[in-house]
């Protein structure tokens, strides 16, 4: 297809003034059906004009019927090729057509997708089978296909969706004569615009496609080979291609986990970072040593990663929620998956080194330890519950005055709040160096700190929507306690229950966000954010720096932390694989040390 970006149409030229009103006529109108073909000859200009529907959908125009909200080039792409082009415009994370498919469907807003260069597509039946089809049983959907005359994949596409609008560029309804003629001459003035009519591809002589084949001898199932080659050529020769040995192995289990990022990085070193964070720790030395050596120029190097596939038994199990440990737990970082179970995993390795027991086995929104080392889980429902034993204090005093522990009563009002709501329920929550601080569904954070002897609660309203994700920290270590926090928004907000909160967003992304994670000590302070379309970021809030990585799979859980030597880590929890990035070095120090704590997204 044309490279849209390079194009910036006015008019759709090349005579093609009814086709596009009759495009815009189909977005708009309610009782239009879902799909609509864009079919012709080689040379037609379905690509030009669909260039020119695409910029002028994505611009800002005056109805949102007109909008479009995906593209997906599918020349040379495969069946998981194309689901990840449209999650990558859609900002969603989905590691598998079903996976894209089942977050439109929740969506429910108005969307248009546009599939082009359907017959250069390496698996056109299956996509055909397995994403348009099922796309078009969701009613909120519109697609518009592109696809050549006379391919077996348009044909067959006729076959299953009898009931579509189809739009020939050679039928002369679809191209004005005289308008044709003038932008001929315009583009060449040599050029026969009767003979040529109405084609536009003999007139710009630009249209140079050719069908592309994939052979199994195309390419070693090597880690070199696989992060030079072209992403999507890897992932189709992986889906139709591999033997079941190969397709199994280590590296192509990584590669289609991490495949959504992989295809849209323009770096083999990119892709080798991304692949090995993908990779268990306990892949072969040889194949991690060369992704290392071919990702040694960026930003991040993996200290280590868990999978489920991996065979050393040390895969801890899904991550819904992760936080760092205090008092008794100080070494680890408490990991919470799916079914409410809480595991302990080695900080130093991610290994799995113990579990914690609950009586109330409930989805976890988010885990947390007190100061005193409680570790307290709040649930899917609002709930607040405490996850294994709480700490017992010992001498007499313990004894004798049961209630003047200030973290006793600390830890009672953490779990009576949820009570304390009303009109709202608890989305989420984390611990404080001092207290604890929960997120609501009407977008109020509540603070509660240890204050003389009591615990002070103070709320204010942050965002619009459900509050996702907070975390908090003392600057310097003792100072004032400072609160994030992240919502469905797609903003993280900053502030100190001492203070008014600032009036603009710490960062702001069209995607919610998922978790945040701060940490602060000696090494300085730095937080961790993860978004709904699947990035995490590291802000170093001393030296300003800004990092960036995707590992592909949806994102469901991050943790900042500091190993005892001062090293900053960030864990990143997934659902069929945990890694830890570790930024080099020379990231760190040599960044520009602006005043700003808001430093521009990478």
């Amino acid at each position: 297809m044309t490279d849209i970006a390079s194009l910036r149409l006015r008019k759709p030229g090349a005579g093609r003034e009814p086709a596009a009103s009759a495009l815009l006529g189909w977005l708009t109108d309610e009782r239009s059906p879902q799909l609509c073909v864009l079919t012709g000859p080689a040379g037609v200009g379905k690509s030009h004009l669909l260039a020119w529907l695409v910029e002028y959908g994505t611009s800002s125009v005056g109805t949102t019927k007109r909008r479009v909200h995906a593209v997906a080039p599918l020349g040379g792409t495969g069946l998981r090729g194309a689901a990840w082009l449209l999650a990558d415009h859609l900002r969603l994370a989905a590691r598998a057509p079903a996976e894209l498919l089942a977050a439109i469907a929740k969506d429910g807003r108005h969307t248009v997708l546009v599939l082009c260069d359907l017959h250069l597509s390496r698996a056109s039946e299956a996509v055909l089978e397995q994403l348009v089809r099922p796309l078009l049983q969701l009613g909120h959907v519109k697609l518009i296909i592109e696809s050549r005359t006379g391919a077996p994949c348009t044909e067959q596409l006729f076959e299953q969706t009898r009931n579509s609008a189809v739009m020939d560029l050679m039928d002369p309804r679809w191209t004005t004569p005289e308008s044709f003629s003038r932008w001929a001459l315009a583009i060449d003035p040599a050029a026969d615009a009767e003979q040529c009519y109405p084609l536009p591809g003999p007139v710009v002589r630009s249209e140079r496609v050719s069908e592309t084949s994939l052979s199994r001898a195309s390419f070693v199932l090597a880690a070199e080979t696989m992060v030079r080659a072209d992403p999507h050529a890897v992932t189709a020769w992986l889906d139709h291609y591999a033997g079941t040995a190969e397709r199994a192995s280590d590296l192509g289990r990584a590669w289609l986990r991490a495949g959504q990022s992989l295809c849209v990085s323009d770096t083999a070193s990119a892709r080798a970072l991304i692949l090995s964070a993908a990779l268990d720790s306990d892949t072969a030395t040889d194949t991690r040593r060369a992704l290392h050596g071919l990702a040694q120029f960026e930003p991040w190097h993996v200290a280590h990663t868990s999978t489920r596939e991996g065979v050393s038994g040390h895969w801890p199990g899904p991550a819904t929620a992760l936080c760092a440990g205090t008092a008794l737990y100080a070494r680890h970082v408490l990991c919470a998956g799916h079914l409410g179970d809480v595991r302990l995993l080695d900080a130093t390795n991610g290994r799995a080194a113990g579990r914690l027991t609950s009586l109330h086995n409930r989805p976890v929104a988010a885990i947390f330890c007190l100061p005193d080392g409680t570790v307290v889980a709040a649930d899917d429902f609002g709930g607040v519950s405490l996850v294994g034993e709480a700490p017992r204090r010992s001498g007499l005093q313990a004894l004798l005055e049961p209630d003047a522990d200030p973290c006793t009563r600390l830890r009672r009002a953490v779990l009576a709040f949820p009570q304390r709501i009303a009109g709202a329920t608890l989305t989420t929550a984390s611990s404080l160096p001092d207290g604890a601080v929960f997120g609501d569904s009407s977008g109020r954070v509540h603070v509660l700190l240890l204050k003389e002897n009591a615990v002070d609660v103070t709320s204010t309203m942050l965002h619009d929507g459900p509050v996702t994700a907070v975390t908090g920290m003392s600057l310097e270590g003792t100072g004032p306690t400072v609160v994030y926090s992240g919502g469905v928004d797609g903003r993280i907000r900053v502030w100190s229950p001492d203070m008014a909160p600032m009036p603009e967003p710490l960062l702001r992304e069209p995607s919610p966000v998922v978790d945040l994670s701060a940490s602060s000590g000696e090494g300085g302070s730095a937080l961790a954010v993860a978004w709904g379309d699947g990035l995490v970021q590291l802000l170093d809030l001393d030296s300003g720096t800004d990092l960036s990585f995707r590992p592909g799979p949806p994102v469901r859980a991050v943790c900042c932390l500091r190993t005892d030597a001062g090293e900053l880590r960030t864990m990143i929890g997934m659902d069929d694989c945990i890694t830890t990035l570790v930024p080099r070095p020379r990231i760190l120090t040599t960044a520009d040390n602006s005043n700003s704590p808001t430093p521009p997204r990478t």
